[in-house]
């Protein structure tokens, strides 16, 4: 069965956006960057697993910031030694997370990103006439596609 999107989620993916990801590490000034293509997404579902991925380091990232903070405002030596534990292993896993979406999709935390759609499928519910008439008129056998 197909999926229904809301057509205001359509209407969103059609125009870039932008993951702000995090600070652009070299100070070039905009006139000489060129925008490059380093990966694409070929289905809903690898958009979907790429958003997660994305949305993970990202939370991730927020995280390690809250410890570090917590750990410039505690004095207990039990406490301090507990969120340095709980910092170092979430920035093992936050490296090892960052560097394999980088060999996934060319996508790293320390730079900027573009996401735009390329393509877009509008589908909507109509009768089996009404469908016939379409594929008759269109020249494809599954409307689906």
């Amino acid at each position: 069965m197909t999926k229904m999107i809301p057509l205001s989620l359509v209407l969103a993916c059609l125009v870039s956006f932008q993951y702000l990801t995090g600070q652009q590490q070299n100070d070039t000034p905009k006139s000489n960057l060129q925008l490059v293509r380093v990966a694409s997404l070929n289905t809903i579902d690898a958009n979907k697993e790429f958003q997660k991925n994305v949305q993970l380091v990202q939370q991730q990232r927020a995280l390690a910031a809250q410890i570090s903070s917590k750990l410039d405002s505690v004095e207990a030596q039990d406490q301090r030694k507990n969120l340095e534990q709980q910092l170092e292993n979430l920035q093992l896993k936050l490296n090892e997370n960052n560097q394999l979406m980088f060999k996934t999709y060319g996508f790293t935390l320390n730079r900027n990103y573009v996401l735009t759609v390329e393509k877009s499928h509008i589908h909507m519910w109509v009768t089996e006439e009404e469908a016939k008439e379409i594929r008759l008129r269109t020249g494809k056998s599954d409307s689906s596609k």
